[in-house]
Protein backbone atom coordinates (compact mmCIF):
# COMPACT_ATOMS: atom_id res chain seq x y z
CA UNK A 1 0.00 0.00 0.00
CA UNK A 2 1.58 3.30 -0.76
CA UNK A 3 0.68 6.25 1.69
CA UNK A 4 3.55 8.51 -0.48
CA UNK A 5 3.99 9.85 -4.36
CA UNK A 6 7.55 9.19 -3.17
CA UNK A 7 7.34 5.85 -2.40
CA UNK A 8 5.93 5.16 -6.19
CA UNK A 9 8.84 7.51 -7.80
CA UNK A 10 11.56 5.18 -6.22
CA UNK A 11 10.08 1.68 -6.66
CA UNK A 12 11.90 0.51 -9.41
CA UNK A 13 9.63 -2.83 -9.93
CA UNK A 14 5.77 -1.06 -9.69
CA UNK A 15 6.01 -1.06 -13.39
CA UNK A 16 7.31 -3.95 -14.59
CA UNK A 17 6.04 -5.42 -17.53
CA UNK A 18 3.40 -3.05 -17.74
CA UNK A 19 2.24 -1.49 -21.62
CA UNK A 20 0.98 2.22 -22.19
CA UNK A 21 -0.33 3.36 -25.26
CA UNK A 22 -0.18 7.20 -25.49
CA UNK A 23 -2.51 8.90 -27.48
CA UNK A 24 -1.36 12.44 -30.00
CA UNK A 25 2.13 12.05 -28.16
CA UNK A 26 3.73 15.19 -27.04
CA UNK A 27 7.65 16.20 -25.66
CA UNK A 28 5.95 16.31 -22.31
CA UNK A 29 4.05 13.06 -22.25
CA UNK A 30 7.11 11.14 -23.67
CA UNK A 31 9.27 12.60 -20.75
CA UNK A 32 6.84 11.10 -18.20
CA UNK A 33 7.48 7.92 -20.46
CA UNK A 34 11.01 8.01 -20.29
CA UNK A 35 10.49 8.49 -16.25
CA UNK A 36 8.35 5.10 -16.22
CA UNK A 37 10.41 3.40 -17.84
CA UNK A 38 13.60 3.97 -15.52
CA UNK A 39 10.66 2.36 -13.25
CA UNK A 40 10.39 -0.48 -15.23
CA UNK A 41 7.74 0.23 -17.85
CA UNK A 42 8.17 -2.45 -19.96
CA UNK A 43 7.00 -0.86 -23.62
CA UNK A 44 4.79 1.99 -25.01
CA UNK A 45 3.01 2.48 -27.71
CA UNK A 46 2.93 6.45 -29.07
CA UNK A 47 0.70 7.58 -32.04
CA UNK A 48 0.64 10.71 -33.56
CA UNK A 49 2.99 12.63 -35.81
CA UNK A 50 5.90 10.53 -36.45
CA UNK A 51 8.17 12.98 -37.42
CA UNK A 52 7.56 15.60 -34.46
CA UNK A 53 8.24 12.04 -31.53
CA UNK A 54 11.10 10.26 -33.65
CA UNK A 55 13.59 12.93 -32.44
CA UNK A 56 12.21 13.41 -29.39
CA UNK A 57 12.01 9.56 -28.24
CA UNK A 58 15.96 9.21 -29.74
CA UNK A 59 16.69 12.14 -27.46
CA UNK A 60 15.71 10.61 -24.43
CA UNK A 61 17.21 7.39 -25.24
CA UNK A 62 13.78 5.44 -25.60
CA UNK A 63 13.87 4.86 -28.99
CA UNK A 64 14.20 1.13 -29.23
CA UNK A 65 11.43 0.99 -26.08
CA UNK A 66 8.80 2.15 -28.15
CA UNK A 67 6.49 1.77 -31.22
CA UNK A 68 5.45 5.21 -33.08
CA UNK A 69 2.54 4.71 -35.09
CA UNK A 70 2.03 7.47 -37.54
CA UNK A 71 -1.40 9.48 -37.70
CA UNK A 72 -2.40 11.90 -39.88
CA UNK A 73 -4.88 13.76 -37.35
CA UNK A 74 -4.67 14.25 -33.57
CA UNK A 75 -8.59 12.36 -33.90
CA UNK A 76 -6.93 9.27 -36.08
CA UNK A 77 -4.59 9.63 -33.10
CA UNK A 78 -6.79 8.86 -30.58
CA UNK A 79 -8.83 5.98 -32.47
CA UNK A 80 -5.53 4.05 -33.50
CA UNK A 81 -4.75 4.31 -29.87
CA UNK A 82 -7.80 3.37 -28.38
CA UNK A 83 -7.80 0.51 -31.25
CA UNK A 84 -4.22 -0.66 -30.10
CA UNK A 85 -5.44 -1.27 -26.11
CA UNK A 86 -8.50 -2.92 -27.36
CA UNK A 87 -6.31 -5.39 -29.20
CA UNK A 88 -4.63 -6.21 -25.80
CA UNK A 89 -1.39 -3.94 -26.64
CA UNK A 90 -1.49 -1.79 -23.30
CA UNK A 91 -2.37 -1.68 -19.80
CA UNK A 92 -3.59 1.54 -19.88
CA UNK A 93 -4.41 4.58 -21.81
CA UNK A 94 -2.95 8.04 -21.76
CA UNK A 95 -4.04 11.30 -23.31
CA UNK A 96 -1.00 13.26 -24.92
CA UNK A 97 -1.66 17.07 -26.84
CA UNK A 98 -5.03 16.42 -27.56
CA UNK A 99 -8.46 18.21 -27.03
CA UNK A 100 -10.54 16.02 -23.79
CA UNK A 101 -13.34 16.09 -26.11
CA UNK A 102 -11.66 14.68 -28.89
CA UNK A 103 -9.92 11.71 -27.07
CA UNK A 104 -12.86 10.95 -25.22
CA UNK A 105 -14.68 10.64 -28.39
CA UNK A 106 -12.60 7.49 -29.56
CA UNK A 107 -12.90 6.54 -26.15
CA UNK A 108 -16.22 6.82 -25.90
CA UNK A 109 -16.82 5.35 -29.68
CA UNK A 110 -20.38 2.39 -29.21
CA UNK A 111 -18.69 0.57 -31.72
CA UNK A 112 -14.94 1.05 -31.77
CA UNK A 113 -14.38 2.49 -27.98
CA UNK A 114 -13.58 1.39 -24.65
CA UNK A 115 -16.99 1.05 -23.02
CA UNK A 116 -17.42 -1.84 -20.74
CA UNK A 117 -20.91 -1.88 -19.73
CA UNK A 118 -19.99 0.31 -16.56
CA UNK A 119 -20.11 3.76 -15.93
CA UNK A 120 -16.95 5.70 -16.38
CA UNK A 121 -15.61 7.37 -13.22
CA UNK A 122 -13.13 9.91 -12.00
CA UNK A 123 -10.42 9.09 -9.56
CA UNK A 124 -8.41 11.67 -8.08
CA UNK A 125 -5.57 10.86 -5.83
CA UNK A 126 -4.17 13.61 -3.96
CA UNK A 127 -0.74 13.58 -1.27
CA UNK A 128 -1.95 16.39 1.09
CA UNK A 129 0.98 17.98 3.20
CA UNK A 130 0.67 16.81 6.80
CA UNK A 131 -1.38 13.75 6.13
CA UNK A 132 0.05 10.64 6.36
CA UNK A 133 -1.53 9.15 3.83
CA UNK A 134 -2.70 8.91 0.01
CA UNK A 135 -6.29 10.82 0.04
CA UNK A 136 -8.85 9.84 -2.69
CA UNK A 137 -11.83 11.78 -4.06
CA UNK A 138 -14.64 10.47 -6.94
CA UNK A 139 -16.40 12.21 -8.97
CA UNK A 140 -14.45 15.23 -9.55
CA UNK A 141 -13.77 15.20 -13.29
CA UNK A 142 -16.39 13.21 -15.31
CA UNK A 143 -20.11 12.78 -14.30
CA UNK A 144 -21.86 15.85 -13.76
CA UNK A 145 -24.73 15.27 -11.77
CA UNK A 146 -24.91 11.63 -10.95
CA UNK A 147 -28.30 10.16 -9.56
CA UNK A 148 -28.00 7.51 -6.30
CA UNK A 149 -27.59 4.10 -8.68
CA UNK A 150 -24.59 6.43 -10.60
CA UNK A 151 -23.12 7.33 -7.60
CA UNK A 152 -22.93 3.62 -6.22
CA UNK A 153 -21.19 2.76 -9.72
CA UNK A 154 -18.52 5.38 -9.21
CA UNK A 155 -18.30 4.00 -5.44
CA UNK A 156 -17.73 0.70 -6.69
CA UNK A 157 -15.06 1.76 -9.84
CA UNK A 158 -13.32 3.72 -6.32
CA UNK A 159 -13.31 1.15 -4.08
CA UNK A 160 -12.39 -1.10 -6.94
CA UNK A 161 -9.15 0.14 -7.80
CA UNK A 162 -8.18 1.61 -4.28
CA UNK A 163 -8.23 -1.78 -3.53
CA UNK A 164 -5.90 -2.98 -6.56
CA UNK A 165 -3.10 -0.31 -5.07
CA UNK A 166 -2.79 -2.19 -1.95
CA UNK A 167 -5.96 -1.34 0.45
CA UNK A 168 -7.85 -4.08 2.16
CA UNK A 169 -9.95 -1.56 3.88
CA UNK A 170 -11.22 1.77 2.93
CA UNK A 171 -13.11 3.82 5.14
CA UNK A 172 -15.16 5.78 2.62
CA UNK A 173 -17.12 9.36 3.16
CA UNK A 174 -20.44 10.77 1.04
CA UNK A 175 -20.20 14.50 1.34
CA UNK A 176 -22.74 16.64 2.03
CA UNK A 177 -23.36 20.09 3.69
CA UNK A 178 -24.38 18.24 6.85
CA UNK A 179 -24.74 15.25 8.97
CA UNK A 180 -28.52 15.28 8.60
CA UNK A 181 -30.65 13.76 6.12
CA UNK A 182 -33.19 16.42 4.48
CA UNK A 183 -35.22 15.19 2.18
CA UNK A 184 -34.89 18.85 0.59
CA UNK A 185 -31.23 18.46 -0.25
CA UNK A 186 -30.60 15.34 -2.57
CA UNK A 187 -26.81 15.03 -1.73
CA UNK A 188 -27.95 14.14 1.96
CA UNK A 189 -30.52 11.73 0.58
CA UNK A 190 -27.94 10.00 -1.99
CA UNK A 191 -25.29 9.44 0.78
CA UNK A 192 -27.80 7.76 3.06
CA UNK A 193 -28.96 5.63 0.33
CA UNK A 194 -25.19 4.72 -0.29
CA UNK A 195 -24.78 3.98 3.46
CA UNK A 196 -28.07 1.65 3.22
CA UNK A 197 -26.19 0.18 0.12
CA UNK A 198 -23.31 -0.28 2.05
CA UNK A 199 -24.80 -2.12 4.88
CA UNK A 200 -26.95 -4.34 2.70
CA UNK A 201 -23.80 -5.65 1.46
CA UNK A 202 -23.85 -3.69 -2.14
CA UNK A 203 -19.89 -4.05 -1.68
CA UNK A 204 -19.04 -7.84 -0.25
CA UNK A 205 -18.16 -9.12 -3.66
CA UNK A 206 -15.28 -6.78 -3.40
CA UNK A 207 -11.42 -7.67 -3.12
CA UNK A 208 -11.58 -5.41 -0.12
CA UNK A 209 -13.71 -4.17 2.64
CA UNK A 210 -14.68 -0.91 3.16
CA UNK A 211 -16.93 1.43 5.55
CA UNK A 212 -19.27 4.00 4.45
CA UNK A 213 -20.59 6.77 6.14
CA UNK A 214 -22.51 9.83 5.28
CA UNK A 215 -24.21 12.56 4.83
CA UNK A 216 -20.72 13.97 6.01
CA UNK A 217 -19.84 17.81 6.40
CA UNK A 218 -15.60 18.14 5.46
CA UNK A 219 -14.46 19.11 8.42
CA UNK A 220 -16.06 16.05 10.03
CA UNK A 221 -14.50 14.07 6.95
CA UNK A 222 -10.93 15.78 8.59
CA UNK A 223 -11.11 15.84 12.10
CA UNK A 224 -12.62 13.10 14.35
CA UNK A 225 -12.46 16.24 17.14
CA UNK A 226 -14.73 17.87 14.80
CA UNK A 227 -17.13 15.16 14.87
CA UNK A 228 -16.91 14.66 18.72
CA UNK A 229 -17.48 18.51 19.22
CA UNK A 230 -20.93 17.92 17.39
CA UNK A 231 -21.96 15.03 18.80
CA UNK A 232 -21.62 13.06 15.69
CA UNK A 233 -20.51 9.06 16.49
CA UNK A 234 -18.07 8.40 13.29
CA UNK A 235 -15.82 5.08 13.17
CA UNK A 236 -14.24 6.89 9.99
CA UNK A 237 -13.69 10.96 11.12
CA UNK A 238 -10.51 12.10 11.06
CA UNK A 239 -9.35 8.78 9.25
CA UNK A 240 -11.19 8.89 5.79
CA UNK A 241 -9.19 7.32 2.74
CA UNK A 242 -11.93 8.35 0.23
CA UNK A 243 -14.29 10.98 -0.39
CA UNK A 244 -17.62 10.54 -2.41
CA UNK A 245 -18.89 14.15 -3.72
CA UNK A 246 -22.71 14.81 -4.37
CA UNK A 247 -21.50 16.62 -8.28
CA UNK A 248 -18.96 17.16 -10.28
CA UNK A 249 -18.54 21.08 -9.44
CA UNK A 250 -18.33 19.88 -5.35
CA UNK A 251 -15.34 17.58 -6.40
CA UNK A 252 -13.61 20.13 -8.59
CA UNK A 253 -13.91 22.87 -5.86
CA UNK A 254 -12.48 20.27 -3.25
CA UNK A 255 -9.68 19.18 -5.21
CA UNK A 256 -8.29 22.40 -6.74
CA UNK A 257 -8.36 24.01 -3.10
CA UNK A 258 -6.38 21.42 -1.89
CA UNK A 259 -3.79 21.67 -4.70
CA UNK A 260 -3.78 25.36 -4.95
CA UNK A 261 -4.00 26.69 -1.78
CA UNK A 262 -2.74 23.53 0.26
CA UNK A 263 -0.38 22.55 -2.26
CA UNK A 264 -1.36 19.03 -2.60
CA UNK A 265 0.23 16.69 -5.97
CA UNK A 266 -2.64 15.23 -7.58
CA UNK A 267 -3.29 12.16 -9.73
CA UNK A 268 -5.87 11.38 -12.02
CA UNK A 269 -7.64 8.68 -13.57
CA UNK A 270 -10.66 7.36 -14.89
CA UNK A 271 -12.13 4.00 -14.45
CA UNK A 272 -14.94 1.99 -15.90
CA UNK A 273 -13.27 1.56 -19.78
CA UNK A 274 -11.36 -1.64 -20.62
CA UNK A 275 -8.19 -0.41 -18.88
CA UNK A 276 -7.57 2.86 -16.70
CA UNK A 277 -7.31 6.36 -18.69
CA UNK A 278 -4.79 8.62 -18.06
CA UNK A 279 -7.00 11.78 -18.52
CA UNK A 280 -4.36 14.51 -17.64
CA UNK A 281 -4.49 18.09 -18.29
CA UNK A 282 -1.96 19.00 -21.22
CA UNK A 283 0.03 21.84 -18.82
CA UNK A 284 0.88 18.91 -16.14
CA UNK A 285 4.31 18.56 -15.98
CA UNK A 286 6.08 15.40 -17.02
CA UNK A 287 6.36 13.68 -13.45
CA UNK A 288 2.67 14.96 -12.42
CA UNK A 289 2.12 12.70 -15.73
CA UNK A 290 4.00 9.84 -14.53
CA UNK A 291 2.60 9.49 -11.86
CA UNK A 292 -1.17 8.90 -13.04
CA UNK A 293 0.68 6.82 -15.74
CA UNK A 294 2.04 4.22 -12.87
CA UNK A 295 -1.12 4.27 -10.79
CA UNK A 296 -3.51 3.39 -13.97
CA UNK A 297 -0.64 0.73 -14.21
CA UNK A 298 -0.80 -0.55 -10.59
CA UNK A 299 -3.83 -0.48 -10.80
CA UNK A 300 -4.45 -2.27 -14.22
CA UNK A 301 -2.13 -5.54 -12.99
CA UNK A 302 -3.54 -4.90 -9.27
CA UNK A 303 -7.38 -5.78 -10.98
CA UNK A 304 -6.05 -8.63 -13.13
Amino acid sequence: MFKRFIEIMNSSGCLAGSNVVLAAADAESIEAIRLAMKRGLGRAILTGDSEMILPVVKEAGISDKVEIIHAESLSSAAAIAVQCVRQGKGDALMKGLINTSDFLKAVLDRENGLRTGRLLSHLAIMEIPGENHLSFCTDSGFNVAPNLDQKKQILRNALEAISALGYEHINAACIAANEKVDPNVQSTVDAAGLVKAWENGEFDDLPCTCTVEGPMAIDVVASQKFAEHKGIKSKIAGKVDLTLVPNIECGNVHCKTLVHYCHAQMAGLVLGAMVPIVLVSRSDPPESKFLSMALACIISGGMK
